[in-house]
């Protein structure tokens, strides 16, 4: 049995179980005319997100003020079904990293101003990720826009492979330290002119969760591979202001908490940092 903590519109709602744990319930007229703490009628129930987290529910709020429920619904489902289908766990950021990304493709693609990357093909060197990819962006052109660019691709690729983890490590980085590092982080982005605005407000706080996860939960141990290597060697030419600025944010991050460099992300923050450029 759901009651609802929060209506999102008339056919979804926030909701909480007798456990009390919360899910995303979606169905056609399932909240109509419903307020908070009434029951949700099961048989109205079509789809239903499990939130893990109170993070979790957070994020899922804030992609709703800014992105249409079926990108985040459709998106939500294919990575729980990939995940599972795959056995491939994720960290949880990517229904925020890749719902985002989706979204401002489709929107870029009806504005004609969609750009081809200039990332290296990893298809060899990431074959699950890449099929993966292809079956996601399968989804996306059933679900969403047919014409969805083949470049997507590597784009979906990236996302599951810069996401890919385990658990999140046993003890938590002290919430001080967290924010000293945010903190040096900001004051880097100040010194190169980005200072959060109301125009790049959703974009920056973005690249901000994007930071908190990964000095969070990054393996300190894990390391860059050739092929991504090979990636950055590419943006670095593509995106040469955002390469310097994401190579020295992810240095100082790494150096401060004795992390060992990895590729990955410090290529995930340059796409964020080009985004707010």
């Amino acid at each position: 049995m759901y009651r609802i903590v929060q209506p999102l519109n008339n056919n979804a709602a926030l909701v909480k179980n007798e456990r009390g744990e919360q899910s995303v319930v979606m169905g056609i007229g399932l909240a109509f005319q419903k307020k908070k703490g009434d029951i949700v009628n099961a048989d109205k129930i079509e789809k239903i997100f499990s939130l893990k987290s109170s993070e979790s529910k957070d994020h899922f709020l804030m992609l709703l003020k800014d992105i249409p429920l079926d990108f985040i619904s459709v998106t939500y489902q294919l990575i729980d079904q990939l995940s599972h289908q795959y056995d491939y766990p994720v960290q949880d950021y990517i229904y925020i990293t890749l719902t985002t990304h989706i979204y401002c493709a489709y929107k870029a693609v009806l504005d004609q101003t969609y750009q081809e990357n200039r990332l290296a093909d990893m298809m060899q060197a990431y074959p699950v990720e890449y099929q993966m990819a292809k079956e996601a962006l399968s989804i996306f052109r059933q679900k969403i826009l047919r014409d969805f660019p083949e470049d997507e691709l590597g784009r979906i690729a990236l996302h599951f492979i810069n996401a890919k983890g385990n658990k999140p490590a046993e003890e938590a980085l002290k919430a001080e330290t967290l924010q000293m590092v945010l903190a040096s982080v900001e004051k880097e982005l100040a010194a190169n002119g980005i200072l959060r605005t109301k125009e790049n407000s959703k974009f920056y706080d973005r690249l901000m969760i994007h930071l908190t996860y990964f000095i969070r939960y990054s393996d300190k141990e894990k390391d860059s591979t050739s092929s991504l290597e090979d990636m950055g060697a590419t943006m670095q030419i593509a995106y040469p202001k955002a390469y310097r600025l994401g190579t020295r944010i992810h240095d100082l991050i790494t150096t401060e908490l004795g992390m060992c460099s990895n590729e990955g992300e410090k290529l995930y923050i340059v796409l964020h940092i080009q985004r707010l450029l």
